[in-house]
């Protein structure tokens, strides 16, 4: 794929706690991680398990940001978040992934497209990359993805699962 992910830290914990990384991986050429997303996963984990498993499939870039434009700022996000979005707003073919519910409006608001990590799990099966997704969202909540119940039932009545 011609993609390029800007992910913020919580998919991306979430992904690797699952074990499903190196699953989605593939579905961008390039994964632009933002120094504020790094800072915040190595508060839990080493970073170096994240690089590795999405540079098995795709580029893997660290990118700092200097400077939040006031449009991003405005929505009081934390770092990570609002570095994903400034970065997402610089490279006119990328995808923020962000699962924070205000994160999401502010990207909807400033037409930056968007995915979570379902969604990822979502492109994943459509490109072949994982047969089922029932799995692996049950995995994901067992790591600590929150999602209410009558949105997973209308995904999965969605994909057939």
């Amino acid at each position: 794929m011609n993609k390029v992910f800007v992910p913020d830290a919580s998919p991306l914990i979430l992904l690797e706690k699952a074990g499903l990384l190196t699953e989605v991986s593939p579905l961008a050429q390039s994964w632009l991680l933002a120094e504020g997303v790094i800072a915040e996963i190595e508060c839990q984990s080493p970073i170096e398990h994240f690089l590795e498993d999405l540079g098995k499939n795709a580029e893997v870039l660290r990118q700092r940001v200097e400077y939040v434009p006031p449009l991003v700022a405005g929505w009081d996000l934390g770092r990570g978040e609002s570095d994903v979005l400034t970065l997402a707003m610089s490279f006119p073919s990328a995808w923020a992934v962000l699962d924070d519910l205000q994160a999401r409006k502010c990207a909807k608001i400033l037409d930056i497209p968007f995915t979570g990590t379902l969604g990822l799990l979502l492109m994943a099966k459509k490109a072949g990359y994982i047969n089922t997704v029932r799995p692996q969202v049950e995995n994901l909540i067992a790591v600590g993805l929150h999602i209410d119940v009558t949105t997973l039932n209308r995904i999965y009545k969605r994909i057939g699962e």
